[in-house]
């Protein structure tokens, strides 16, 4: 699947509910904000999140970011063509584990059994074979390991998959705020925020087909707006998890043109 976007979300602005009702304070509607300190939260061990389009849009790829999910959870997407699930239904994931699985690179022998869940994965994400026009979405998800549901953001909407990957030397890391300073007797103080990832690419080859694509991105969301990115996407395991994240451009770097049919384009993303 290698490399794969979605440059806006298309539920931003939809009329999202639950069955049952997510607790008072922590409301369904925060799945909407991009702020780390906001969660919906339900108390609960299932629950159902149904989301209104109000126009038709287009959804290829759904993400659930910053959960809390226990490694037994899972997750089901139904998509509709008409409002409140009426009309075709557009496309069914089936139920699927909501947390991804170890490679055998990944296992710790000995400890873990084959197919064992990553730990402190945050993040569920599942891509639809081509992008589907819809009205409505509905999610179900089942943790009965937990006594609650916990999750940060719903970002769904539209996918861009270039036929071509980027370059071989991408770079990924883990950035912080530090501060350092000595003390009378000498130590050394180290103060930190939490990590937050960093990933650069390189994409070579952007067909003409794709030009408009790249075009739309840099335009509309551009280095104010989040988008979701997968790398790694069918590598599996912790490292298609590193390489996967909801992001902003720290630069809107331009799109170069380098033959008549050849365009490139750096990606330089922050965790949001």
């Amino acid at each position: 699947m290698g490399l794969t976007i979605i440059p806006r979300s298309a539920t931003d602005d939809a009329t999202l509910s639950s069955v049952p009702a997510a607790v008072a304070s922590l409301p369904v509607g925060n799945l909407q904000l991009s702020d780390r300190g906001l969660v919906a939260r339900w108390t609960a061990t299932s629950v159902e999140v149904k989301a209104n389009l109000p126009t038709p849009r287009r959804v290829g790829g759904v993400v659930l970011w910053r959960h809390k999910l226990t490694t037994a959870a899972t997750w089901r997407v139904r998509i509709y063509d008409g409002v409140d699930f009426t009309g075709a239904l557009q496309w069914d994931s089936a139920v699927t584990p909501a947390v991804p699985a170890k490679t055998l690179g990944d296992l710790d022998w000995g400890i873990d059994p084959l197919g064992a869940p990553i730990d402190g994965a945050d993040y569920s994400y599942l891509t639809l074979p081509a992008d589907v026009v819809c009205r409505s979405v509905r999610i179900d998800i089942v943790d009965a390991a937990s006594t609650s549901i916990e999750i940060g953001r719903l970002f769904a909407g539209p996918l861009i998959r270039p036929e071509h990957g980027f370059a071989w030397d991408s770079e990924l890391s883990w950035e912080r705020e530090t501060t350092r300073s000595r003390m009378a007797g000498g130590g050394l103080r180290v103060e930190s925020t939490p990590p937050w990832r960093r990933l650069r690419l390189q994409l070579e080859w952007i067909t003409d087909d794709e030009r408009s694509a790249f075009a739309n991105l840099l335009r509309d969301t551009g280095d104010s707006r989040e988008m979701w990115l997968s790398a790694r996407g069918g590598a599996g395991g912790r490292l298609e998890a590193d390489h996967a994240l909801l992001g902003v451009l720290a630069t809107n770097a331009p799109l170069t043109r380098r033959q008549g049919f050849r365009h490139t384009l750096p990606i330089d993303i922050e965790e949001a």
